[in-house]
């Protein structure tokens, strides 16, 4: 990730702390019009949507999705290691690091996987005339039980993965005009009951957060395109 999109990434996710924090006034405190003139469409607990007017989805024909940006939440690592016993369970640096890399490359993944179902809209390298550009980023991530490298021999139990909440965008792949602006908080692995967290229990709730999120895009996508 460049410095431009690191910058931006944290801008952004300062923004929406800000907004998550006070989920009972969210709806009533999301501003009506974006600073760069994007209508809300969509206030709730969890969510908000903005969308420019008057854009025709009709006009995209392909999809070109940018590799997704992975950022936690702020002092995930501090706050994580302050309530760890031992010195095998503390998460480090590298830790860190690879998780991050391992939520990309699944959001990657999953995001590929569902829009190549869609034979109007193919996926494409390069933006051109008729192309929808997808920018995703993870941000606020917030991991309940992470399996670290050091913790080989000790179990983790929690009823809920943790939290992350997607900040999406979509431009027009000639202009980079911005047509629509997502958030969307969530919390992953929300079970009623205690379970061990391994790294693949929390591979395989991660995928199913962001399965969610890419059909609902894809979904979304396909109404608007064809209304």
């Amino acid at each position: 990730m460049n410095k431009i999109a690191a910058v931006k990434v944290s801008v952004i996710a300062i923004s929406v702390m800000l907004f998550m924090g006070c989920s009972s006034t969210y709806q009533s405190k999301a501003p009506q019009v974006s600073p760069d003139g994007m209508t809300l469409k969509k206030a709730t607990r969890s969510t908000l949507a903005y969308k420019k007017e008057e854009v025709d989805f009709s006009q995209y024909t392909s999809i070109l999705i940018l590799p997704s940006q992975v950022a936690f939440k702020k002092n995930w690592k501090r706050d994580y290691n302050r309530d760890q016993v031992g010195l095998s369970t503390r998460v480090s640096d590298a830790d860190v690091i690879r998780i991050k890399e391992d939520v990309a490359k699944l959001f990657d993944e999953v995001f590929q996987a569902e829009f190549s179902q869609n034979a109007n809209s193919p996926l494409v390298q390069k933006p051109t005339v008729g192309t929808l550009v997808v920018k995703p980023a993870v941000i606020n991530l917030d991991v309940n039980a992470p399996d670290t490298v050091s913790a080989t021999n000790m179990k983790s139990y929690t009823s809920e993965t943790g939290e992350a909440t997607l900040f999406l965008e979509l431009y027009d792949g000639v202009s980079g005009e911005i047509l629509v602006r997502v958030f969307d908080s969530e919390t992953a692995g929300d079970d009623s009951y205690y379970q061990w967290a391994t790294r693949v229990s929390n591979r395989a709730d991660a995928k199913r957060l962001i399965k969610k999120w890419a059909k609902a895009l894809h979904n979304k996508f396909e109404q608007v395109q064809n209304p």
